[in-house]
C-alpha cells in the first residue's frame, strides 16, 4: 500500500462515478480526471483483490470493486492541507471524510449532494473508501463499513430490482437476499443495434449447425459461409472454432458435445430478436422458444436488411429484462442448492441463455465486453 507523500502540502481525494454523464461539479471542485487519478482507482481495484491485505476478506470489498470497475469518471479533488506526514496520516485514518475536507472546503455539503447525484464513492490516496456523503465503507486495515454507509446505486436500478422481486414473489419464489441491483440506465452504453443484429445472425448460424449435427444431418459449413458472410464475420472466437472444425471421425465426439450446448443458442437468439423488437414480447422463462417462429424471422429477411433495419428497444426495457433474468438465475441456483424443484416455474437453460444475451447487450459483465465474456460470466455464477 503506498504511503502518503511527505513532501506534498495538499492531499487529494477521488470521486469515482459510474454514470456516463456527470452532473456539474461545484466551483471549488473543478479538477477533472488525471492519469494519476485513474491509475489510483486501478491500483485500488487490484489492492482490494489481493489476499495479502485485510480488506480482501471484507464482504464490502466485492461491491466496492464492482463500483470501481464500472466507473465512467474519476474526479480528483484537493482536500486536506497537511502540515506533515504524521498529521495527514492521522486525519486519513479518521472515519469521517468530512474531517478530511473540513479545513479546506467549507462547501463539503455541496460535494455530498454532488456525489450522491453522480452515484460516486470517495477514495483516498491511502486506500480509504467512503460512501457519497462521507461515511466509511472500508479503510486500509479492513475496518468498515459504518453501519449507515451504503454502496450507491442509481434510483432506477434500485426500483427495478424491487419491481422484479415482486414479479418473482408472484410466482411463489423467494428472491435471493443480498443481491445487489444491476446497473441503471445512466450507467450503461448498450451495444449498437446493428451489432446486435449481426450477433443474432451469427447465433442463428451456430445454432443451426449445432442442430444439424445433433440430428445426424450436418450442414456444409463452406456453403453456409458463402450464403451468410455477415453472420460468419460476427462469430465469437469460440463460435468460430466450432464452426470451422470439420466433422470427422476424430472430431465427432467433441463437436457433438459442443453442439449439445450450442443448440441452446436459439434461446439467446430469441432474446436478441426481442431486444431488436422482432419479437412482440419476452415470455416468462419457463418453456423453450418456438423454434419455428424464431427461425422464420431470420429466414424471411435478407441478412443485410436485418442489419439495416435494426432498432433496439429502450434501455429501460432491456434493463428490466436483464434484472428479472439475473434475479431468476440466482433464484434457480439457490433452489438447486436447497433441493427445491422449480421446474414448473423456470427452465434453467432458458434463463441462462437469455441472461447471456441481455448481459452482453447492456454491457453488464465486468472486464471484457464480448459475447464469450458474457457467457463466462453467467457460467461462473454472475460474479
Amino acid at each position: 500500500m503506498p504511503s502518503i507523500p511527505a513532501d506534498t502540502s495538499t492531499r487529494r481525494v477521488f470521486a469515482v462515478s459510474t454514470l456516463r454523464s456527470l452532473p456539474p461539479l461545484p466551483e471549488l471542485a473543478a479538477e477533472r480526471a488525471t492519469d494519476v487519478a485513474i491509475e489510483h482507482a486501478d491500483e485500488l481495484v487490484a489492492w482490494l483483490a489481493d489476499p495479502a491485505f485485510p480488506s480482501h476478506a471484507s464482504p464490502i470489498a466485492d461491491p466496492i470493486r464492482l463500483h470501481l470497475r464500472n466507473r465512467h469518471h474519476v474526479v480528483a479533488i484537493a482536500g486536506l492541507t497537511a502540515h506533515d506526514e504524521a498529521d495527514a496520516a492521522h486525519t486519513a485514518s479518521d472515519e469521517s471524510l468530512e474531517r478530511l475536507f473540513g479545513s479546506d472546503l467549507a462547501n463539503f455539503r455541496e460535494l455530498q449532494s454532488w456525489a450522491h447525484a453522480a452515484n460516486a464513492i470517495w477514495i483516498t490516496q491511502d486506500h480509504h473508501v467512503f460512501d457519497p456523503i462521507g461515511r466509511l465503507l472500508l479503510d486500509a486495515s479492513g475496518k468498515g463499513p459504518d453501519p449507515e454507509a451504503v454502496i450507491p446505486f442509481p434510483a432506477d436500478a434500485r426500483q427495478r430490482k424491487a419491481n422484479c422481486e415482486v414479479q418473482i414473489r408472484n410466482r411463489l419464489v423467494d428472491p435471493v437476499e443480498g443481491l445487489l441491483p444491476l446497473r441503471g440506465a445512466g450507467e450503461i452504453c448498450p451495444v449498437d443495434a446493428a451489432d446486435v443484429a449481426r450477433r443474432a445472425i451469427a447465433l442463428f448460424l451456430v445454432a443451426t449447425r449445432a442442430e444439424s449435427i445433433l440430428t445426424g444431418k450436418p450442414l456444409d459449413t463452406e456453403r453456409m459461409k458463402l450464403r451468410c458472410p455477415i453472420g460468419v464475420a460476427a462469430l465469437s472466437p469460440r463460435e468460430r472454432v466450432f464452426f470451422e472444425t470439420e466433422l470427422t471421425a476424430s472430431t465427432q465426439a467433441t463437436l457433438g458435445r459442443a453442439a449439445t450446448e450450442l443448440a441452446w443458442r436459439y434461446e439467446a437468439l430469441m432474446a436478441l430478436q426481442w431486444a431488436l423488437d422482432m419479437q412482440f414480447d419476452l415470455p416468462w422463462p419457463d418453456e423453450h422458444a418456438d423454434l419455428t417462429a424464431v427461425t422464420r424471422l431470420m429466414i424471411d429477411l435478407p441478412d443485410e436488411a436485418i442489419v439495416e433495419q435494426a432498432r433496439l428497444r429502450s434501455t429501460d426495457e432491456m434493463l428490466d429484462a436483464a434484472e428479472l433474468h439475473y434475479q431468476s438465475f440466482h433464484a434457480v441456483a439457490s433452489a438447486q442448492q436447497s433441493g427445491r424443484d422449480l421446474s414448473g416455474i423456470y427452465d434453467p437453460g432458458v434463463v441462462c441463455e437469455r441472461l447471456v444475451a441481455l448481459a452482453w447487450i447492456n454491457g453488464l459483465t465486468p472486464g471484457r465486453a464480448d459475447w464469450d465474456a458474457a457467457s463466462d460470466w453467467v457460467e461462473g455464477g454472475c460474479v
